[in-house]
């Protein structure tokens, strides 16, 4: 009778026993969220039924609670005393954990991961101090011209062809070079980690072997930065008081190389995007009603790149609306549900505009901890093809397709064509 009341599709349950996540006999796959051309729809639908916590499954046999409402949101990324991001407390791994092939196990790693990103109270703030301090370092206007010379050199590759597809040959190429280079990695050892992130982006049997190869990769880094160190993000790392050995070095690096490939990639492909396909966006970037800035915040509210966050987990039993959230069930953010909550919508459309208030960067202590940086790699990428290039997608809109992952929100392509840049000849002699 309970089962039948939790799968009532008309309302929202209202039990009188707050319902627990095992209590689900069918749960929704969250997966193909990012794949829809309006997420939203999925999560009005979840919220009609089950309210703003709905159970939801990440993989067959994988439950999640999904928080949708923004409010909700903020309140468990604030928490970190309840909600922890250390997988090590998930349940799951008493029942017997993930098995081998699972795309899951480098969100649900049993074993413990020395970064901020996976970390809580004092030990998260003791490793997060130095990659913030890192970040500080970095010289800006070195970084934007690595960035602007990047740009250029791939614009350079396909500018004669007249068509490209901008994001296998631009927005997934900037971030892993720049990346790469700030972590400090020459260009082919870049190609190389970019297409590890990539699979473990992807899920599936690769990603498991490729989080070891790229740990891999990441200690000889270290290990040759302790030697011979450079002015870049390992030899800052290693320089820093708060960290203690190369492991702590290592996971840290990962997170920034696994973090910032993917959530940029996504930032610059969506902008992109955008621009081309939505006739108001673009007239009033290109017509100076709107700043680049102002525009891709507008990007982060109507699509974020990280659609739904990495889990969170419960450090004991909760009751959240009518939910008990049990110690150790995993909570998932949706960032995309939250930044488009009905809920905080005022109506006016130029509302967002120049605001920076959404959840895409995240709050409280597991913040992004380079904003800025972000935005100025992402704004480049953006502005120069822009600027080089009159691009015109090749495809209708609606044929735009959406890579199916369960947290990052990016198209799997953007086929273009531009006129072929005349070169200005030089006076006659």
């Amino acid at each position: 009778m309970l089962d039948d009341i939790h799968n009532t599709q008309d309302r929202v349950w209202r039990g009188t026993r707050p319902l627990r996540l095992d209590a689900v006999p069918r749960l929704m796959p969250l997966v193909g969220a990012s794949a829809l051309p309006d997420p939203r729809e999925l999560y009005d639908e979840l919220e009609k039924q089950w309210g703003e916590i709905a159970p939801v499954e990440l993989e067959p046999g994988v439950p999640a609670w999904l928080v949708m409402g923004q409010r909700r949101v903020y309140d468990i990324m604030r928490n970190e005393h309840v909600f922890a991001t250390n997988p090590q407390l998930w349940n799951g791994h008493a029942r017997g954990g993930l098995p081998r092939t699972s795309g899951l196990r480098p969100a649900f790693t049993s074993h413990q991961r020395f970064s901020a990103s996976h970390a809580d109270g004092a030990l998260r703030q003791r490793l997060r101090e130095p990659l913030d301090d890192a970040f500080e370092q970095l010289s800006e206007p070195i970084t934007a011209a690595k960035v602007r010379s990047f740009c250029n050199l791939l614009i350079d590759r396909f500018e004669d062809r007249g068509r490209a597809d901008l994001m296998l040959e631009y927005a997934s190429v900037i971030p892993f070079l720049v990346i790469a280079d700030m972590i400090g990695f020459d260009p082919e050892d870049g190609q190389h980690l970019f297409d590890l992130t990539r699979r473990v982006a992807g899920g599936g049997a690769d990603a498991a072997p490729s989080v070891h190869e790229v740990d891999r990769m990441l200690g000889d880094l270290v290990a040759l930065r302790r030697e011979h160190p450079r002015r870049d993000l390992a030899s800052s790392l290693l320089a820093h008081p708060g960290m203690r050995d190369d492991v702590e070095v290592t996971h840290t690096l990962l997170t920034v190389a696994y973090s910032g490939n993917l959530t940029l990639t996504a930032w610059v492909a969506q902008t992109l995007l955008l621009t081309l396909t939505d006739a108001r966006f673009s007239g009033r970037l290109h017509g100076g009603r709107i700043d680049l800035d102002s525009a891709m915040d507008e990007v982060l509210w109507r699509s974020t790149p990280t659609i739904h966050s990495l889990p969170r987990f419960a450090r004991q039993d909760v009751v959240l609306d009518d939910k008990l959230v049990a110690a150790g069930d995993p909570l998932i953010l949706a960032i995309h549900a939250a930044n488009t909550d009905p809920r905080m919508d005022t109506g006016d459309p130029w509302d967002h505009v120049g605001s920076r208030a959404h959840v895409s960067f995240g709050t409280g202590p597991h913040a992004c901890p380079a904003p800025r940086t972000a935005r100025v790699i992402a704004r480049i990428a953006v502005e120069t093809i822009l600027r080089r290039l009159d691009v015109v997608l090749r495809i209708p809109a609606a044929d735009v397709r959406w890579d199916p992952t369960l947290w990052i929100r990016q198209p799997a392509s953007i086929p273009v064509t531009f006129p072929v840049p005349v070169e200005t000849a030089g006076p006659e002699t």
